[in-house]
């Protein structure tokens, strides 16, 4: 017990370093056309597209030159969703689970799928999508940590300046949860994946394996935030049949721009799957 609360506290306190501070720029860019469908919500379209615009904001600031389809944000009942089947108005959606005021679940929902929406439809190997999940995981880490940030000095409306703690509070807590992170500091995130891959596999949507591996994933995306970017390619090019996790990720080097290859190495250095 003793080592998992030392080792709690070092995963907060390296989360928590002068790099992973700093408050990233704006780029000017508006975020792309999206409306708030508000019905089951128990709150305002106003309110809740604010806190979407804020999630959605820490991601696409980073992403040039990229468009996609207008969108909209409805309530779901089964857990929050994207698809790419478009609605009747033309338009993509995404379902949050989340109701009343629950800002930090809004946020946390919203960044995960807008992160999904970010990727692409492209060509996607099921075998694989774990690993497009523990991206979207990384990114709701990683829109509320910038959230929380943002809002004490910029938040939507000033009387929600003190909720910037709470945003802080809700995702430090999940990470603190995610158990199998002290099996990936003893033993690597490479020997984890290989430990869980059949898992994985065939459950793509592990919350609790996709969540241990975005704790790590995150510190690589603060350090580094352009590097966002990178995850509109990774489903552009051919699929391969019966690829591996290693072919999977060469597969996106070979599809990003030269600027973002050092980064997609490094995340394959990272499980092991480099060279």
């Amino acid at each position: 017990m003793f080592y998992r609360i030392i080792l709690a506290g070092f995963i907060i306190a390296v989360l928590s370093s002068s790099a992973a501070e700093k408050r990233v720029s704006h780029t000017g860019r508006a975020m792309p056309a999206f409306r708030i469908e508000a019905e089951g919500f128990g709150s305002s379209a106003s309110d809740i597209k604010a806190v979407c615009d804020s999630a959605g904001s820490q991601l696409w600031r980073h992403f040039s030159q990229y468009e996609i389809d207008p969108f909209v944000v409805k309530r779901g009942n089964n857990g929050p969703f994207f698809g790419y089947k478009k609605n009747d108005q033309g338009e993509l959606e995404i379902l949050l689970d989340t109701r009343h005021t629950y800002w930090s679940q809004y946020a946390y929902q919203f960044s995960h799928e807008f992160c999904h929406m970010l990727c692409g439809r492209g060509k996607k190997d099921p075998a694989q999508m774990w690993f497009e999940e523990t991206l979207a995981e990384t990114a709701s880490l990683f829109a509320m940590r910038a959230m929380a940030r943002e809002w004490k000095m910029d938040p939507p409306y000033p009387n929600w300046k003190d909720y910037s703690d709470a945003l802080r509070t809700y995702v430090d807590e999940i990470e603190v949860k995610r158990g199998g992170i002290y099996e990936i500091y003893e033993k690597g995130l490479g020997v984890f994946y290989r430990t869980h891959q059949e898992r994985l596999r065939q459950e793509c949507c592990d919350r609790e394996l996709n969540g241990a591996m975005a704790v790590v994933l995150l510190r690589l995306f603060e350090e580094q935030p352009q590097n966002w970017e990178a995850v509109r390619w990774l489903n552009s090019s051919e699929l391969q049949a019966g690829q591996t996790f290693q072919q999977h990720l060469r597969r996106w080097e070979s599809a990003v721009p030269e600027r973002h290859k050092s980064f997609v190495r490094k995340v394959a250095s990272l499980y092991g799957a480099g060279g």
